[in-house]
């Protein structure tokens, strides 16, 4: 609310509170008595200026009137500015539209779960090696950066420490050149990529083989892959078998559960995400497989210790810290055979074994797969 108030030499003061009074105000002051007569334009949000009289100055409510003015006028410019602007901007987001207008307007947003990766865009892990790979998914389109495709990770020594200085090297069909980098202080790499066939590797010894494409989104944009490596000594088979797929039931040893699923404990004390559950039980254990399927990966995983992993369609599972490894890279299992032996391998605190789930390459919780059953997409949309 405005109001315009008239002052004479004698600091009369006089409230004009219609638009023909305002214009009497103002065509005096254009008419030449500035000197004698002023108008003000006060902010009465605040500070309610009423008609007085026989003022030998402005007084204290006044000057806090004028001074709110000064200083409200900006902020309500600036926040209808601010909301244009994000009016035009959030309809154009591929999505998010509905939850970025809840958030603004304070609704209450509920806790989901990340959507699952489609099977087209599981990336494939092939080769033996030095360099063992022990994360390869397609992040979802939510996940993903909107403004190019890429790949990036981390690579991490023996007993789980980030590694700097590690070259990674990006290669794609048809060029025998490719590009290398080294990795930063914390072990993490990027490579921003356009759409294309590609294969990324540590380019320091013998290295395992992640192969993907970086499919143009739907909507604009391109995928995001996460490729982690790790020292050690490991063996695969292209992970394309497909037989019957089922989702694993229940766990490969019975005793306490010593660390959970993205457990926040363990991330501030080890300084990275868990992507599974340990199972605390004693060295010699009998492990078994908590699905059918065929191991398309054996071996020494650095951190992980002796590790194996079973994989049927979208699914695998992943043991690890054996003692010991019974089974041979390529053979088919049935859910109850026997993997391994529980140990104390690679960087362990203690005798357990680190069980996970991953649905075509991405982890997700081995003591709730059942609430992610009803997201399993079928195909990734792309542009033609």
């Amino acid at each position: 609310m405005w109001r315009i108030v008239w002052t004479d030499e004698r600091h009369h003061m006089l409230e004009l509170s219609d638009f023909s009074n305002r214009l009497v105000c103002l065509s005096r002051k254009f008419a030449g008595e500035s000197q004698s007569h002023r108008c003000y334009a006060v902010a009465c949000f605040a500070v309610s200026i009423t008609t007085t009289s026989t003022q030998k100055q402005m007084n204290f409510k006044t000057l806090l009137g004028i001074s709110g003015c000064s200083v409200v006028a900006p902020l309500v410019i600036f926040a209808v500015v601010l909301t244009a602007l994000l009016a035009m901007v959030i309809p154009q987001m591929p999505f998010g539209q509905d939850q970025a207008w809840q958030w603004m307007l304070g609704t209450p947003q509920p806790v989901t779960r990340p959507p699952l990766p489609s099977p087209d865009g599981k990336p494939i892990i092939s080769g033996n090696g030095q360099w063992c790979v022990t994360r390869a998914y397609q992040e979802t389109p939510e996940e993903s950066h909107l403004n190019a495709g890429r790949v990036q990770g981390y690579v991490r020594d023996a007993n789980g420490q980030p590694l700097a200085g590690v070259p990674i090297h990006v290669s794609w069909d048809g060029d025998e050149g490719g590009i290398t980098q080294v990795t930063e202080a914390n072990g993490y790499y990027v490579f921003i990529l356009s759409p294309g066939d590609y294969h990324v590797q540590v380019a320091q010894g013998q290295s395992q083989v992640v192969s993907f494409r970086t499919n143009i989104r739907a909507y604009y944009g391109h995928y995001t892959y996460d490729v982690d490596f790790a020292a050690g000594n490991c063996f695969s088979e292209a992970g394309n078998y497909n037989k019957n797929p089922n989702a694993p039931q229940g766990l490969p040893v019975s005793g306490r559960i010593t660390a959970t699923f993205h457990d926040w404990q363990y991330l501030l004390k080890i300084g990275r995400i868990h992507e599974g559950i340990d199972i605390a039980v004693s060295v010699g254990t009998p492990v078994a497989a908590t699905m059918s399927g065929k191991v398309t990966q054996a071996g020494n995983y650095g951190a992980w210790g002796n590790m194996v992993m079973v994989q049927n369609g979208p699914w695998e599972i992943i043991v690890a810290h054996l003692s010991v490894v019974d089974v041979k890279l390529g053979q088919e299992v049935s859910a109850g055979s026997v993997l391994g032996k529980s140990g104390n391998t690679g960087f362990s605190t203690g005798p357990h074994v680190h069980y996970e789930v991953r649905y075509n390459g991405m982890p997700i919780d081995p003591q709730n797969i059942a609430a992610y059953l009803n997201d399993t997409p079928s195909a990734t949309p792309t542009r033609p």
